[in-house]
């Protein structure tokens, strides 16, 4: 069941034009208002209340689904959470817009639009290789996580994402704590997605690469996605060419996606999972 849960959740996500009511961040973001209102997320919050806050709204629905305990139901919502988690058609339809305004050489737009979808001035990474990072948020990361824990693993996921994101932009004195925990659990599922990259990119090239970073624990999650995937792609692109290089890492990750959908199908057939 969990191929087909991926199958009709994935494409449920190309074909049907998703609202807003229809995306994760709309329901965690009311969850997050709510804390807010009672006075939960204060500046001294402790770590193990916000721990609480990450932890239990996975565990509510799932308890919920087997205190109901109907077939039908438990399929329908299964779906439903996985549709809402994977995906962004607000960040697809920036990365669009950025990809027409290239194309007229508006430069000023493009560098809104890169803004818009989360890279700071600042940043190390290029624009293309951020774009990987938002896509193993969106597709790999809740893929994996359903794939190992559930629909627990998801809920969970999103919320620690969500609230982490909070504690950074309202300086929590617990959002280390958060950070924390980000790094770790997403520790084995970008080295999962990295692997992937080696796959449907140069195996070779990326190969020591991926090794390299195998078991490094500093790196931060989205350089090493980056420097992965642009060993996995060659991208020859001439100076002021500002569309090849990102065209290049989405279609990797795109093919890298097909990979995860793959291996799960594998282990299906193979008896390992369910």
């Amino acid at each position: 069941m969990t191929l087909i849960y991926l199958l009709l959740a994935l494409f449920a996500e190309r074909v049907i034009s998703k609202p807003e009511s229809c995306h994760s961040n709309y329901y965690i973001d009311q969850y997050i208002d709510w804390l807010n209102r009672k006075d939960y997320l204060t500046q001294s919050v402790s770590v193990t209340v916000l721990w609480l806050m990450w932890l239990i709204p996975g565990a509510l629905l799932v308890i919920t689904l087997m205190m109901i305990d109907i077939g039908v139901i438990d399929f329908v919502v299964t779906v439903f959470v996985l549709y809402m988690a994977i995906g962004c058609p607000e960040l697809r339809n920036t990365y669009k817009c950025y990809l027409e305004a290239a194309s007229r050489g508006d430069m000023e737009t493009c560098d809104r639009y890169t803004q818009q979808l989360g890279l700071g001035m600042y940043e190390p990474r290029t624009f293309g290789q951020h774009l990987i990072w938002l896509n193993y948020q969106r597709y790999a990361a809740p893929m994996i996580m359903f794939v190992v824990f559930g629909l627990y693993g998801v809920v969970a996921y999103g919320c620690l994402r969500a609230l982490h994101g909070y504690s950074q932009a309202h300086t929590l004195q617990a959002q280390t704590s958060l950070t924390k925990a980000l790094h770790v659990i997403d520790w084995l599922p970008i080295r999962i997605t990295a692997f992937g990259f080696l796959l449907v990119g140069h195996f070779s090239n990326a190969l020591p690469k991926w090794i390299g970073l195998l078991f490094d624990t500093s790196t931060h999650a989205k350089l090493v996605l980056a420097e992965v995937a642009v060993a996995a792609e060659d991208v020859a692109y001439k100076e002021g060419d500002i569309t090849t290089e990102p065209t290049t890492l989405v279609q990797l990750a795109k093919r890298n996606v097909l990979f995860i959908v793959s291996i799960v199908a594998v282990l299906t057939l193979s008896g390992i999972i369910a």
